[in-house]
């Protein structure tokens, strides 16, 4: 005899079925809830201070790349990729740019050489370091060409020349004093002459760098003149 098969609930009802299932599956399940959480505003400070970061560093993109004359105010907030508005609201003119610039390139520089200098103890090992650091900042980066090429416009630029010599003054004025107190067994009127030969040197090896000459063969070059410059300032420590 065979067994007897009981009915299931909706056996013959399908639709019935499947529209129950459905249904329990709702309430069964709880609802998928997305959490969105929104990053927070950055202040107005903070984006007042990017924006000038980007105008500063497009511009010494576009100086180094071609030149002062061809950097535009429209060239430069396209570069930055903000609104010429935008960029005027704080630098009102291209001069103002190049000042910042210049501003910029004196923080990075000493920057760079505070960190050259911080495990060194003796002045020889301190000049090595500077070397060392000067060759990075003249490799690395668009600024020290961008600064050369502000600097030879403001002969014929009244108003670059204008905006940016007391940036220029201060900044002189400042690298002087730190790095002569870096190496303070230097007398001024000795140290004087070398730190203008040693400007002398990197602003030439920058326009070799424009002209395209190679960077090995600017490399030597500069190893070459340290160790011819190095002896000056070894014998100035020691008079």
């Amino acid at each position: 005899m065979g067994k007897i098969r009981l009915p299931r609930p909706f056996e013959h009802e399908p639709q019935v079925t499947r529209i129950f299932s459905v249904a329990m599956r709702s309430v069964l399940t709880p609802p998928k809830t997305t959490l969105k959480i929104k990053a927070p505003r950055r202040k107005q400070s903070e984006r007042s201070a990017q924006t000038q970061r980007r105008v500063v560093q497009a511009a010494a993109c576009l100086l180094q790349s071609q030149g002062y004359a061809a950097t535009t105010v429209q060239g430069i907030a396209r570069h930055a990729g903000v609104s010429l508005g935008a960029m005027q609201h704080h630098f009102p003119t291209k001069a103002q740019v190049m000042a910042a610039v210049l501003r910029h390139y004196a923080l990075k520089r000493v920057r760079l050489y505070r960190h050259a200098l911080q495990h060194t103890t003796t002045s020889p090992q301190k000049i090595d370091a500077l070397f060392k650091a000067l060759w990075t900042l003249l490799c690395q980066g668009p600024e020290f060409m961008a600064t050369v090429e502000i600097e030879l416009a403001r002969r014929s630029d009244t108003e670059l020349a204008a905006a940016t010599a007391p940036v220029l003054a201060r900044i002189d004025t400042f690298m002087n004093r730190w790095l002569a107190a870096q190496i303070a067994d230097i007398t001024p009127d000795k140290f004087m002459p070398l730190r203008v030969l040693t400007n002398t040197m990197l602003r030439g090896l920058a326009v070799e760098f424009a002209r395209g000459t190679d960077k090995h063969s600017l490399e030597q070059a500069y190893a070459m003149w340290v160790s011819l410059l190095r002896v000056e300032y070894i014998k100035a420590l020691n008079t």
